[in-house]
């Protein structure tokens, strides 16, 4: 599997170490369990509305305060991770969100549940900054989209598989011993990373310089982006499996099953496509990234718009396909953007700063937002709005490519080795 990816991934006359590849399998790895946690309680929805007796919008917070604490997080966590305290902060980041994973089972209440589905957030807030910034140190500049991309394809294979197997554990076992069963890999991730060797970089500058990002105008573009192909992301997302069963009459289990699956593929293809065209058009241009980004988003919004408006399961099923595979090119590439344009010393901070507007502007109101709209209209209505934020966001992403054709040429951040 690992010469496959070799092959698939590496450019040809240099060689991926052993250390390089542990690096890479370890840091996706703790995407895919925090994903996994965090999208785990969407499926199970339609249990937790019928045992604690709460609207839509209630369970749109739900996952909106997981995001809300998450970018809360990140900040610190950026600020931390580039004056070197990068394991210590991804370690107890882990730790603290597989706690309160357990604690979401054993919730009592309504406010208990938010509260610990708060702390779950702290997960990708804590470890994500300083996993992006590692990768990029630890990988020849000119196939970072490629690599992020594979840290990326952790994320959405977690969340897939919290959508495939949440209806079917909640069957199973209960909602609750879902939860706490899921807390407990993650200590044994968080000892992991705490005692890996990582690379670290060769020079290090005050971190306060970090604060001139928000001069860099193809950057601000980039936030602008994000966070609205997070906010579509997240709607769709959250409330999709919910929508099959309104709107096409499937079973919680056989909803959230059949959108796993067809996800899976789906974005597998587009994260891993994306990162490998986007590394070829970055050889030519220097835009070549963000023409990736936001023409794959582009491409998705009409496919978007046809899975809210059909009525048909089959055509909802090739939509929903090509919008995820299409909308997936942007993960790893946008990382591999952000520190492009950014300075080494900061691309902790850089992406902690990018990660605080994606989610306190973008995905942690869309839950809570399309939840409000559908309990005074329609879910089918309310997910509209997601499909006007995607479109927004391949804009933003295009006015980046125009900004960076006019932006100084760079220097590439150099390789690092381990410490």
């Amino acid at each position: 599997m690992t010469e496959m990816l070799l092959r698939i991934l590496g450019p040809s006359g240099r060689k991926i170490a052993a250390w390089q590849w542990k690096v890479l399998l370890l840091l996706t790895s703790i995407n895919l369990l925090n994903y996994y946690d965090r999208i785990l309680i969407i499926p199970m929805f339609p249990l937790l509305k019928q045992e604690f007796h709460i609207t839509d919008f209630k369970l749109g917070l739900l996952a909106s305060v997981a995001l809300l604490v998450d970018c809360l997080t990140a900040l610190p966590a950026g600020y931390g991770s580039d004056r070197g305290l990068r394991q210590k902060i991804m370690a107890s980041g882990v730790f603290v969100w597989s706690a309160a994973s357990f604690a979401t089972g054993l919730a009592p209440s309504y406010g208990a549940l938010a509260a610990a589905r708060g702390g779950v957030g702290v997960g990708e807030g804590a470890y994500a900054p300083g996993a992006t910034a590692i990768i990029s140190a630890s990988f020849p500049a000119e196939f970072r989209a490629r690599v992020q991309s594979i840290f990326s394809l952790g994320m959405m294979i977690g969340g897939i598989l919290g959508l495939a197997t949440g209806g079917l554990l909640a069957e199973a076992i209960g909602w609750r011993y879902s939860f706490m069963i899921v807390g407990l890999p993650g200590v044994l991730i968080g000892i992991a990373i705490y005692r890996m060797r990582l690379p670290v970089a060769r020079r290090r500058e005050q971190a306060h310089v970090a604060w001139g990002l928000l001069r860099i105008r193809a950057y601000i573009a980039v936030l602008g982006g994000g966070l609205f192909v997070a906010f579509s992301s997240a709607a769709f997302i959250n409330w999709s499996p919910i929508f099959v069963l309104r709107y096409h009459q499937l079973s919680i289990a056989k909803a959230s099953g059949s959108l796993a699956v067809l996800v899976l593929v789906s974005s597998a293809l587009g994260v891993l496509l994306g990162g490998y065209v986007a590394d070829r058009l970055h050889k030519r241009w220097r835009w070549g990234r963000a023409a990736t980004v936001g023409t794959g988003i582009l491409v998705s919004t009409p496919f978007l718009y046809a899975t809210v408006e059909t009525n048909s399961l089959s055509w909802f099923y090739v939509c929903i396909f090509f919008a995820t595979a299409a909308l997936s090119c942007y993960h790893g590439p946008t990382t591999a953007i952000i520190h492009d344009l950014t300075p080494p010393h900061a691309h902790a901070f850089a992406f902690s700063l990018y990660m605080f507007c994606v989610h306190f502007f973008g995905d942690s109101l869309a839950p809570a937002v399309v939840g409000f709209l559908s309990d005074r209209s329609s879910l089918r209505q309310a997910l509209l709005l997601g499909v006007e934020a995607n479109l927004i966001s391949a804009l933003c992403f295009l006015a980046a490519v125009w900004l960076i054709r006019r932006r100084p040429s760079s220097p590439s951040s150099t390789t690092h080795v381990p410490a």
